[in-house]
Parts: C-alpha cells; sequence; structure tokens
C-alpha cells in the first residue's frame, strides 16, 4: 500500500520511522496544555495520541506511519473499521510485536496469541470465566469492597460527613486484593506482592514504548531493559513459587489458581510436543499476568439489574473507554 493506491502519511526516517515526529507532536500537545486558563474537556485519546488526531487531518481518515521498522495502517473511519471486523475471509491476528515487546508483561496470552496457541489457552481460561464461575467469586468481592467503603466512612467522621477522597489507588488495590484472593486463595497477600511487582512493571515497559520498533532495541543492556529483564524474573520465580506452595498443600475448595493449574497440565499433556506452543509452568505464568492485567471480572448479569449503576458506568464507558484503537496483523 502507497501513495499510488491513495494511502498517505508521514516520511519515514531510517531506523527510527516517524518516532521523532511523535514525540514532538506530543510535547507541544503537553506544552499547550500546561498553559493557564485550559479548559479540561473529556477527550483524552487526542491527549494521549495526538499524532493519530494531527495525521488524520493531514493525510485523512486512512494513513500510514511508522515505528522503527513496524508499520502502520491506521484506519480511523468508523464505518471501515466495523467492515474489517466483519470481513471474515481476512486472516487477521495479534501483531506480533506485541508479544515481542510486551511478553514480560502480558506473556503469550489471550492478549497476545494467534491462532492454535490463543485457541488453547482460551479453551482452559474462558469456560473458569463463566456466570456460573464467577458468582462464586461474589463473596470475596463483598468483603473486599466493604473494607474499602469502611476506610472511606473513617476518613470522611470528624469532617461533617464531607471529605474529597482521591480513589484512583483504592481501586487499584481493591482490584489487588480481589484477583489476588480469587486467583491465589489463601496466598493472596503473595498475589498482593506479585501485583505490586506487576505495576511497577507497567512503569517500566511504559517508558520505553515510544521507541518500540527500532531492530533490537529491546535487546541491549540498557537500564530499562535490566530493570525489565530482572522484574520480570521475580515475578515469574514469584508466581511459580505459590503455585508449588500451592500444589503442596491440601486444599477443599478451588480457586482460579487451581483450575489454571489442572488445565494447564491436562491440556499439554494431551497437546505435547513442540506445537503445543508452552509449557506448564509458561502457560500459568503467563495466564496469571493476563489476569491481572485485565484488572476486575465483572458480573454482567448483575449489572444489568442494576439501572442507575449501568447508565453511569456506561457514560464512564463512552467518556473514557478502556481502548482507544485495535491493532491487528496479517497471518
Amino acid at each position: 500500500m502507497d501513495k499510488n493506491q491513495g494511502i498517505k502519511g508521514p516520511s519515514p526516517l531510517l531506523l527510527l520511522g516517524n518516532i521523532l515526529d511523535i514525540k514532538k507532536i506530543e510535547s507541544r500537545a503537553r506544552s499547550l496544555d500546561d498553559q493557564p486558563n485550559v479548559q479540561l474537556d473529556h477527550a483524552w485519546p487526542l491527549k494521549a495520541f495526538p499524532h493519530i488526531e494531527q495525521w488524520r487531518i493531514e493525510y485523512g481518515p486512512v494513513f500510514m506511519y511508522s515505528t522503527g521498522n513496524i508499520q502502520f495502517l491506521c484506519v480511523t473511519d468508523v464505518e471501515m473499521v466495523k467492515e474489517i471486523n466483519l470481513c471474515t475471509s481476512l486472516s487477521l491476528g495479534k501483531p506480533s510485536f506485541l508479544s515481542k515487546n510486551l511478553g514480560p508483561l502480558l506473556g503469550d496470552g489471550i492478549p497476545t496469541s494467534s491462532g492454535q496457541l490463543w485457541d488453547q489457552h482460551r479453551k482452559i481460561i474462558a469456560p473458569e470465566l463463566y456466570l456460573d464461575k464467577v458468582k462464586g467469586m461474589v463473596n470475596l468481592m463483598v468483603e473486599s469492597t466493604n473494607l474499602m467503603i469502611q476506610s472511606w466512612e473513617k476518613q470522611v467522621q470528624g469532617k461533617e460527613g464531607m471529605e474529597e477522597i482521591e480513589v484512583d489507588q483504592d481501586l487499584r488495590s481493591l482490584s489487588a486484593d480481589i484477583i489476588s484472593r480469587a486467583c491465589f486463595g489463601s496466598s493472596y497477600s503473595q498475589g498482593e506482592e506479585i501485583f505490586s511487582q506487576f505495576r511497577t512493571l507497567q512503569k517500566v515497559i511504559s517508558k520505553g514504548k515510544t521507541f518500540m520498533g527500532v531492530p533490537d532495541l529491546r535487546l541491549l543492556p540498557t537500564k530499562n531493559n535490566r530493570d525489565k529483564w530482572k522484574l520480570e524474573t521475580k515475578i515469574n520465580l514469584k508466581i511459580l513459587e505459590v503455585v508449588k506452595q500451592f500444589s503442596a498443600e491440601a486444599r477443599h475448595e478451588k480457586d482460579l489458581l487451581q483450575m489454571i493449574l489442572e488445565g494447564a497440565i491436562s491440556n499439554l499433556v494431551d497437546h505435547s510436543g513442540p506445537s503445543s506452543g508452552s509449557s506448564p509452568n509458561k502457560f500459568i505464568v503467563d495466564n496469571c499476568k493476563n489476569i491481572y492485567y485485565a484488572g476486575a471480572i465483572v458480573d454482567s448479569d448483575m449489572l444489568r439489574s442494576m439501572k442507575v449503576l449501568t447508565m453511569v458506568i456506561q457514560e464512564t464507558l463512552r467518556l473514557y473507554p478502556p481502548a482507544v484503537f485495535v491493532m491487528r496483523e496479517v497471518i
């Protein structure tokens, strides 16, 4: 695809592609936000990815750009995106650079895998997150949420019932507590330690995201890469330590980790060999990472019965969608 087909875009540089252009546009956007009397608005995707909006205006709803050696065909026309998603004749999978650059964070789980490997992961994980299984986690969700609400009530006491509370960190802690209890059961304190390291790893990886695609940069022993490798090793070893401890204990109730463990062993024994794509240990580590990355488990039937809460959630998702764009690669 090139200019002869009517698709334009910014001219790339050797090795870097359009990385420097992106940094300039982001810097200019930040300087405008720092000016006094700037009104608050909800168009956060334009602030997070200002280069997409600028190039959409300059080159139209379909354009090309690159970061390093990764070429992107960006489609911003909503109807065209719907048509692409409905076109079953195209073989579209997850971009291979995701597993390479975000491997320490996501592994080769459902968010980054395609084809047989994706189907294998989904076959084991998806049934454990069906509504009837999630219902068994409601009590621990309620328990964790009540603890958070009680902490807010204590902050409000003695202040005439009014207090401004920054809920960001509290909600992260709530997610950590629920996911740790659901996944690690009685070992949830160790799960919270993993969650903390996982958050740190997210921050480290985000520092290097601008230069994603520069050939072999992720293999160089830079400080950022060394920190990333060290955290990845710590997280992997901690997850396997919890699994080992978990396997040695007598269990009367199944939690999510046990389900993943049993499913991984049975399925990977049935699909052993080079085509299986994953060892039991790697499968467990990758899927535990994916559960943490997801951040929460939602019971949709319960939400539908809560009319006001549903409206609040839908309006929040409209203003602050969890994903600005979806990336696919021809496989």
